[in-house]
């Protein structure tokens, strides 16, 4: 990666009018991640407070919140378009009063109240210096209660791996399948080799433990994505 990657200008207002599209190209099995996460969660207080770290549109945001009717929810993004797409959202599906939004880094939310759980989903893998990877895991372990549960999903791998090579190579063909141009194919080539931060898995447990957080458990891989949950210490 030449250049540090800008999230709030790449997610712009035309990009955060199809993400909801084009992810499910991306990555096919995005909703069942989404399903996924909510049993995990299931033991936690009735008015659990929840952070989404990096929230998008709001997918886990929407997805728990009609699971979980008494949670409320913070939601923060670096990006306006995408934050924006997020509330209306909320708002369609009657909950917009339960969350609220905050436009700008995770480290730079100051939180009145230490969260029962949090996720980051597909956020991290594109900070690419380790100081700053290791900050963020460190701002949401400080936003959590002892005990409090974090889900990440990421891409991740070893890209000198024969394995990764071949994980690759099938993650743009199914990316392909799904009616992607090769104009759209080539695009899609050039920002993961460009813009996304790959570690492999021990590095990415390495700097939850150093932010304090437990050993993982993957419960989720479909290619390249990978999903874990982790407990504050």
């Amino acid at each position: 990666m030449s250049e540090q990657f800008d999230a709030a200008t790449h997610f712009d207002e035309n990009l955060a009018a199809k993400y909801d599209r084009r992810i499910r190209s991306f990555c096919p099995s995005y909703d069942s991640l989404h399903r996924m996460i909510a049993p995990w969660l299931q033991g936690l207080p009735e008015h659990t407070c929840f952070l989404s770290a990096g929230a998008g549109t709001g997918a886990e945001v929407l997805t728990l919140g009609k699971q979980f009717p008494s949670w409320r929810f913070v939601a923060v993004d670096v990006s306006i378009d995408m934050l924006d797409a997020c509330r209306s959202r909320a708002h369609e599906w009657g909950m917009v009063d339960r969350v609220t939004f905050f436009n700008g880094r995770l480290q730079d939310y100051k939180s009145t109240i230490q969260f029962d759980a949090a996720s980051s989903i597909f956020v991290s893998h594109f900070i690419e210096d380790r100081r700053e990877k290791s900050e963020y895991f460190r701002s949401i372990a400080a936003s959590l209660r002892p005990g409090g549960s974090f889900i990440l999903a990421d891409l991740f791998g070893d890209k000198n791996s024969p394995e990764f090579a071949r994980l690759f190579s099938a993650w743009l063909t199914s990316y392909a399948s799904h009616g992607a141009s090769p104009e759209e194919l080539s695009r899609a080539r050039e920002h993961i080799e460009r813009d996304v931060a790959f570690v492999p898995e021990i590095e990415l447990i390495a700097l939850l433990a150093e932010a304090g957080f437990s050993t993982p458990i993957r419960f989720y891989q479909t290619y390249l994505f990978g999903g874990w949950l982790v407990t504050k210490s």
